[in-house]
């Protein structure tokens, strides 16, 4: 997720199974991949030299602290670039179409990866993992990542195929999933419990301000892009069952469900928000609750807690609860985001590529991340890693409240589209449609029709 500062994260584990690794082909100048094994080393490729690209987040804060243990480790100097996401992105496309190989590894998502795989871009990494040449497999523990998150990145490169399956393109760093966050305080004043359904809160929504502007009732992030119906309106969708393809493999965005989703959403925001709320971005609707503005974040992001818990960066550390999305008429569900970490397939220093990737996403390196800043934890061994529990136990209205509905939602989270490369233009469209809604050009159903229509011609359905 596009985030600035220090963040901790809480691991939401999805319910994808890991299904067998599998060999896949590399192009390999430095050293043989051959899945036969043998003795591994860390100064295999000492003398290296690999450049790393990633995004301004949490991530690159938590990481750069240690990039001298890698470096004293292995012998290979890391030259790292970080950018705000829209330029990483820009510059990165450039260098895979181009295959020039100016980057060697980069940080990702799976949604991006769709595109970079289809396109050859990237190397699938199955047959390092398999290969103790290259791995330290027993130290790596594969088996150790949270399924889903792991599953999330695997996928063969059939159009809308199902995740979990095929080559994996990535290896996980962190997670977010959404929750409520709410102010005790102006829930007891208003005499009112914490939304259990889509009908409570919209029934709620307008009584939660204090009708002097100085407090609103419920903030959101609403950008008019492929990140709306992917993150957290996109909890509110599921929720209502409504998808992007049917069951009848057709495009479904202007579906019933959809459409009393959307009308939903747009009242709740007309009812408790300000006007302003049709360009909220997710720094908007952070910031907004962490300043006392509002009585509560309605799906944002779990990634948001550790700013609202700071006293420097937050008026509202001593009045917040944590409660588990409201449940629609599909029950409750939720999207998830992943950043990830791949490697250029244009590579020309592929091991010392791989033992990069394979060391900044080991348990070790994982869980000093996350003590650094760099949550949620997408491990196993970092969920359980009794100093990582102590960061967050505290959070709440009452103790280990936050952990508990973050572990929750994880059992609901999940990645809510298959694999496209065309998925981020086809999304757009889709939020257009729900941003026309808001602002009165049109209704639900004439916009979301008029969006299938175009998607459709996108995913060439």
């Amino acid at each position: 997720m596009k985030q600035k500062g220090k963040q901790v994260r809480i691991a939401s584990v999805l319910t994808a199974a890991i299904l067998l690794l599998v060999g896949c082909s590399s192009n390999s100048d430095s050293a043989s991949t051959d899945t036969a094994g043998g003795d591994f080393s860390w100064m295999q490729a000492e003398g290296s030299e690999i450049n790393v690209l990633l995004v301004s987040h949490p991530f690159v804060d938590s990481i750069e602290p240690l990039l001298a243990d890698f470096e004293a480790k292995t012998g290979i100097k890391v030259n790292v670039e970080t950018l705000a996401e829209a330029q990483a992105t820009e510059k990165l496309l450039a260098d895979l179409s181009t295959k020039s190989g100016a980057y060697d590894v980069f940080m990702t998502s799976p949604l991006s990866n769709w595109q970079y795989a289809t396109a050859g871009w990237i190397n699938p990494l199955d047959k390092y993992l398999e290969n103790s040449s290259v791995t330290d497999v027993e130290a790596y523990n594969v088996d150790d990542f949270f399924p889903g998150f792991l599953g999330a990145n695997k996928w063969d490169l059939k159009p809308l195929s199902g995740l979990g399956e095929g080559s994996l393109w990535g290896l996980p760093i962190n997670s977010e999933s959404y929750l409520l966050a709410y102010r005790p305080s102006v829930m007891k004043e208003k005499g009112l419990a914490v939304p259990k359904t889509y009908k409570e809160l919209i029934a709620m929504a307008g009584t939660l301000g204090d009708g002097k502007g100085s407090r609103y009732g419920l903030i959101t992030r609403f950008d008019k892009y492929w990140d709306l119906p992917y993150l957290t309106f996109g909890t509110m969708l599921a929720s209502y069952g409504a998808t992007l393809i049917g069951t009848d493999g057709k495009v479904a965005v202007c579906s019933q469900e959809s459409i009393d989703a959307t009308n939903d959403f747009v009242s709740i925001l007309k009812k408790a928000s300000p006007a302003g709320a049709g360009a909220f971005t997710w720094s908007d609707a952070m910031q907004g609750f962490a300043s006392g503005q509002y009585a509560m974040a309605f799906n944002e992001a779990d990634l948001f807690a550790p700013t609202y818990q700071d006293p420097k960066q937050s008026k509202v550390t001593k009045d917040i609860g944590y409660a588990v999305t409201p449940e629609g008429p599909a029950g409750r569900k939720a999207g998830t985001w992943l950043w990830s970490m791949s490697m250029n397939s244009a590579t020309k220093n592929e091991i010392a590529s791989w033992l990069f990737l394979q060391w900044v996403t080991s348990p070790d390196v994982m869980i000093k991340t996350h003590l650094n800043g760099n949550m949620n934890p997408v491990r196993a061994s970092a969920w359980e890693d009794p100093q990582v529990a102590k960061l967050v136990d505290s959070w709440g209205e009452t103790p280990g409240q936050y952990r508990d509905v973050v572990s929750e939602m994880g059992k609901v989270a999940q990645i809510l589209y298959p694999p496209h490369p065309e998925l981020t233009r086809a999304l757009d469209v889709w939020a257009g449609a729900i941003q026309k809604t808001y602002f009165g050009k049109g209704t639900a159903k004439e916009n979301l029709c008029s969006a299938q229509t175009e998607i459709t011609k996108i995913l060439g359905l």
